[in-house]
């Protein structure tokens, strides 16, 4: 392993962990998404099957340290674009009622909240070339389709519905509002899961119910004391806080389905302004979540690929372009923090190569997972690879749901 990277992780997540964490948006989940269509192109990733949950603002990948580059950009302008209609937790999810008055899950809305741009750089051998190229390359990708059936759509709405359940009384409601005049929120997860744990409940949060009671006397008779107020604050707070944090984005759809396309180049002298060599693909790839329990789940995934590929060269030093099939699966079992997963690709169109790799990744935080890549490679025959991968979801401020 390059020291670069080792580096590299070591500053992802000190940054990380001094990060302040937000009630009820996107950066309160994982972000598990283990590559991007820039680096799928140029075949530097460590899986080329992936489908991604929780795509945020900004994200940065690195494969194998940054010695030769080996980073990519990913934005998803959900985040980013502004819009006069409100970023509800339920609309992101994409539930609304059908003509029956029933509530269902648009399997659709994905296009408008997973679609990703991505921008990636290496400096790579690729076969054929004697010395190393520099390429760049471009890409976007969505979920064309996500399918949860109704027993999987229930258990989101019976999640949704307990975290929008009213307080119990209506000094518990005018105090959630009343607290923001103190420079107080909500309680986030992490106060929320230490009042669970331990029944600690901040100094600054029973001070402000105090001077509420003080000033609201017709809660008197409900609350004799700012202690039994906070108390009964935090036990409503915490139970939708952590039912919101650990239920709705754990329930996966049944059947996903994913589009790519991707474009890159490859510079013939290693320098902006020479000649270039392309290569263009488009890939889909279904994924079928087979559940467990809530959190675990047993994914069988399968790919078709096409890409035309301008990225070769022959005994003269001239360039010539090739196009292939790629086709194959993978499967994965996703156990809380790790994943682990094999998959195989046939080319077809261009000789008879194959790829077959094994994959672990370990979420180390909700920002940050790295990923490991160990098999056989297109396109040599004895092209063994180890690739070691991290992706950063970087926290840019995305706003909270508003409900």
């Amino acid at each position: 392993m390059r020291l670069p990277l080792l580096f590299i992780l070591f500053c992802v997540v000190n940054l990380s962990a001094q990060e302040d964490e937000k009630t009820k948006s996107i950066n309160d989940f994982n972000f598990e998404s283990t590559t991007n269509p820039a680096f799928s192109i140029l075949e530097e990733t460590p899986t080329v099957i992936n489908t991604p949950e929780n795509l945020k603002s900004l994200a940065l990948y690195v494969s194998n340290g940054f010695s030769d580059g080996n980073i990519a950009l990913e934005t998803n302008p959900y985040w980013l674009i502004t819009n006069t209609k409100d970023k509800s937790y339920k609309d992101y999810r994409g539930i609304k009622k059908n003509k029956n008055s029933e509530y269902i899950i648009d399997p659709f809305k994905s296009i408008q909240t997973n679609t990703s741009f991505s921008l990636g750089y290496i400096s790579k051998k690729f076969q054929g070339f004697e010395d190393d190229k520099k390429t760049i390359a471009i890409g976007i990708r969505t979920t064309l389709l996500e399918l949860y059936g109704k027993k999987r759509t229930k258990k989101v709405l019976n999640v949704i519905n307990v975290v929008d359940k009213e307080y119990s009384n209506e000094a518990i409601t005018k105090f959630d509002k009343y607290i923001r005049g103190f420079s107080l929120t909500t309680p986030d997860r992490k106060k929320s899961q230490d009042y669970v744990d331990n029944k600690v409940i901040p100094q600054a949060y029973t001070d402000a119910a105090v001077k509420f009671l003080q000033r609201f006397t017709e809660y008197a008779s409900v609350y004799t004391d700012g202690a039994s107020l906070v108390k009964d604050y935090f036990e409503e707070t915490s139970k939708k806080v952590l039912d919101f944090y650990f239920n709705p984005k754990n329930i996966k759809p049944l059947i996903r389905l994913d589009g790519a396309l991707a474009y890159s180049l490859l510079f013939k002298e290693n320098e902006i302004n020479a000649n270039t060599a392309s290569r263009v693909g488009s890939w889909l790839t279904l994924d079928v979540a087979l559940k467990f329990n809530d959190k675990n789940y047993f994914h069988v995934y399968g790919i078709t690929r096409y890409i035309d590929n301008g990225f070769n060269i022959d005994a003269t030093q001239n360039y010539f372009d090739t196009s292939f099939w790629d086709v194959g699966g993978k499967l994965e079992l996703e156990l809380n923090k790790f994943k682990l997963s094999y998959e195989y690709l046939n080319r077809d169109g261009d000789g008879d190569q194959y790829r077959s790799v094994g994959n672990i990744v370990y979420q180390i935080n909700k920002k940050i997972s790295i990923i490991g890549g160990f098999g056989k490679d297109f396109p040599e025959d004895d092209n063994l690879i180890t690739i070691l991968g991290i992706n950063w979801g970087l926290d840019l401020g995305e706003s909270p749901f508003t409900k």
